[in-house]
């Protein structure tokens, strides 16, 4: 591969992401299938020309495991020069997350047991939102994560993906809720305490609790919508259901205060083999959309054609640096 499509892609793509202090995080989304990791490789290459970078995986089909011949789970591995990666996988850390609440709950209510409800606790490791909890606590060590100056993050399916983002803000708001009704309760404490001559406790450590999750979350909250700390690409192959996924996804940035860096559209079809196909009309809706819809200025557009077979090593994948073309929208 000559150095001259990736300098081009580079020249394209790099200045889209602005990096500030700490890791600058780049979500990956899309529709399952559309070649989010592929995407995810690709970008990734791109920004280790200009600073150490790590691509993480946390769909669970773990295509990067396969695609970059990583030997483990939730390990950092050096792929190429600047270039780092490593596939998630959730099921350690549903188990700790599980265990660290069971711990929690029999430690407020030590009664559990007595009243025979000690066996609910276990049904905390397969409680609804804990899953998105462990993505949760994993992007917010991405954030912390000194070691890169650029982390790539090759996302689940959409759904899960937009309630992973939605979870500091709905966390925010209620634990400032969590925190007035605790501040009411102490308060009571106090002139409880007092009325009946006793010293009343000054430090409340579940007060304090509350309010360094809260400052965590909204710290969080922050980072995704602000342009130095977080950028997303979306991927989309052009065809009516990705089209529509993007730009939902789209419509949801926007609502948080966000916007999307990068529109990446995937297995373009030659316009002969299209109108051979009878897909002609319907590719060139798409594409349409995604150009003038859903990548909204500034915005960088990356059309990637389609290739013979799906691109499943790192060589693969760079090869497709040279078909691609990225175009600014100022």
């Amino acid at each position: 591969m000559s150095g001259a499509g990736i300098e081009k892609l580079v020249e394209d793509v790099v200045p889209a992401i602005s990096s500030g202090a700490g890791p600058h995080v780049v979500f990956v989304t899309g529709k399952g299938g559309v070649g989010k990791t592929t995407v995810s490789i690709l970008l990734g290459t791109l920004l280790s020309r200009v600073g150490e970078t790590l691509v993480i995986s946390l769909d669970q089909a773990k295509h990067l495991k396969e695609y970059l011949d990583l030997e483990d789970v939730n390990r950092v591995y050096n792929v190429r020069g600047g270039l780092y990666a490593m596939q998630f996988d959730t099921g350690r850390d549903i188990d700790r997350l599980s265990s660290e609440y069971m711990m929690l709950m029999k430690r407020i209510m030590p009664g559990l047991k007595v009243l025979n409800l000690d066996k609910t606790v276990e049904i905390v490791k397969n409680a609804p939102g804990l899953e998105e909890e462990v993505y949760l606590r994993k992007i917010l060590e991405l954030y912390r994560d000194s070691r890169f100056k650029y982390v790539v993050v090759d996302t689940p399916p959409t759904g899960l993906t937009l309630r992973i983002l939605s979870l500091p803000r709905l966390y925010t708001f209620w634990l400032e809720s969590l925190i007035g009704i605790r501040e009411r309760i102490v308060s009571l404490r106090y002139v409880i305490a007092r009325s009946i001559g006793r010293e009343p406790e000054m430090d409340d450590p579940v007060l304090d609790k509350l309010r360094e999750m809260q400052d965590r979350y909204a710290k969080l909250s922050n980072d995704l919508v602000e342009r130095e700390r977080t950028s997303f690409a979306i991927v989309a192959t052009p065809e009516p259901l990705p089209v529509y996924e993007a730009r939902k996804t789209v419509e949801f940035l926007e609502s948080m205060g966000a916007k999307p860096s990068i529109i990446v559209v995937n297995r373009i079809l030659p316009a002969e083999i299209a109108s051979r196909l009878g897909v002609l009309e319907v590719q060139s809706k798409a594409l349409n959309e995604l150009r003038t819809r859903v990548c909204r200025k500034p915005c960088v557009l990356v059309e990637i054609p389609m290739v013979e077979t799906v691109p499943s090593s790192l060589e693969a994948v760079l090869n497709l640096v040279e078909r691609s073309r990225g175009l600014v929208l100022e």
